[in-house]
């Protein structure tokens, strides 16, 4: 890069996305300072189930969950659970989410899933192989497990639309099942099986090794909290810290659900809610999978890692500032240990974190209108892991002035107007 095009890039919230994106920034040569309140990795990457899942294009609402609604909000420890005095609060935004889940939508929604998602394992390629992280990602297939015929047709749906990728996806009976998982539990009778999928073993160690790395070539982390951000003449100007202030040259937004109010700050009313998700992590199962495993009706998804055995799931809808409810991560374990008997859970640990979710289950990513030197990269709900490659490298050829890559009109900001 021409020295002149060098820019000085400020990235807020050093999560996965953002530690991607500015690992691409870097890249780039631009000069980059990294900065969050809390070490990279430390919130919602680190609990993450580990997916790394080309072929996940399904939105979140999907046609006929409106059904299933009443069932699930009646059962404490069901798949989805609204705390019922954060409920005026979050309405209007089940409303939009629900509505989102139409047939005239999910073929869009499921496309621009496609064009983010498809690409994780090349994007991410080139920052595993220089930080030296290539052994965290295993392409060893996901097996997503039925109890009942009737379960497995209710999801053909979902299977269509990830057969639309163009990846193969298998059929399986509970024969075959037995044969990929002979540790499974009898009462499955059916599953799909997609051999280009994989996992990460350590989503949080993934995060503090790309940080890492990019600290050693050249980029700035810095330990502090944003504030605020100051505006004039069509751009951002200053960001205002619990520290002091900093000039802004070119911001990029990637702070999660905790972006909500800085962008409310630059005039924007952006319609993110806190999914909150729950996971239990057993750190010697004596059982489990070979790969990542989803038991679809149970909404939940076992994942082996390097510190044992991760069970994780549901939606809780109860804002950011309400404790946790970890009787909802034991009952993941309760669950677990139906799906592999035998698993023994001394020593488990729990965890809640906060999956930033917008009504369409799409982020919001590239440029506003109303400043120039403002990029956004937030919203990625349950795939900031599985997304956050390819946004990294948008925010990359946005930043140094070239032209995206994919058709950025899905995530644009102005969608919410």
């Amino acid at each position: 890069m021409d020295a002149s095009a060098k820019r000085d890039v400020t990235v807020i919230g050093a999560g996965i996305v953002g530690t991607v994106c500015a690992s691409y920034l870097l890249r780039e040569g631009h000069n980059v300072t990294l900065i969050d309140e809390r070490d990279p990795g430390e919130m919602t990457s680190f609990g993450n189930t580990g997916g790394i899942s080309p072929a996940s294009v399904v939105p979140i609402a999907m046609p006929g969950m409106v059904k299933d609604v009443p069932k699930w909000l009646l059962d404490p420890y069901g798949p989805l659970f609204v705390n019922w005095s954060y409920l005026p609060h979050c309405l209007p935004w089940l409303v939009k989410f629900l509505r989102a889940g139409s047939k005239t939508r999910i073929g869009g929604i499921s496309r621009a899933l496609a064009a983010l998602n498809m690409p994780t394992f090349d994007a991410y390629r080139p920052l595993l192989r220089d930080a030296g992280l290539e052994h965290l990602f295993h392409q060893t297939g996901q097996l997503f497990i039925y109890r009942s015929e009737a379960g497995f047709k209710k999801d053909r749906l979902s299977i269509e639309l990830k057969r639309a990728t163009g990846v193969r996806v298998d059929i399986l009976n509970a024969d075959d099942i037995r044969q990929l998982e002979p540790n499974l539990a009898r009462d499955f009778v059916k599953a799909h099986y997609i051999e280009a999928h994989g996992h990460c073993k350590n989503p949080g160690g993934l995060v503090k090794g790309l940080a890492g790395h990019f600290a050693r070539s050249g980029g700035s982390l810095v330990r502090d909290k944003v504030l605020g951000i100051e505006t004039g003449n069509d751009a951002a100007t200053t960001l205002v810290t619990a520290s002091g202030r900093r000039n802004a040259d070119l911001i990029v937004l990637a702070a999660g659900i905790w972006s909500k109010p800085l962008v409310e700050q630059l005039g924007y009313r952006v319609p993110l809610e806190t999914q909150r998700g729950y996971h239990v992590t057993l750190p010697d199962p004596k059982t489990g999978p070979r790969r990542m495993v989803l038991s679809v009706q149970d909404k939940v998804a076992i994942t082996p890692m390097e510190m044992g055995l991760r069970i994780a799931g549901t939606v809780e809808l109860a804002g950011i500032d309400a404790p946790p409810n970890y009787a909802r991560a034991r009952k993941l374990l309760e669950i677990g240990q139906t799906v592999f008997p035998g698993l023994q859970s001394d020593g488990f640990t729990e965890w809640m974190g906060h999956r930033p979710c917008t009504p369409d289950s799409l982020p919001v990513l590239g440029f506003g209108p109303r400043q120039r030197n403002v990029l956004f990269a937030f919203g990625h709900g349950h795939q900031g892991l599985l997304g956050a490659a390819k946004t990294g490298q948008v925010i990359a050829e946005l930043a140094s002035g070239r032209p995206p890559s994919i058709d950025l009109a899905p995530y644009s900001i102005e969608r919410f107007a």
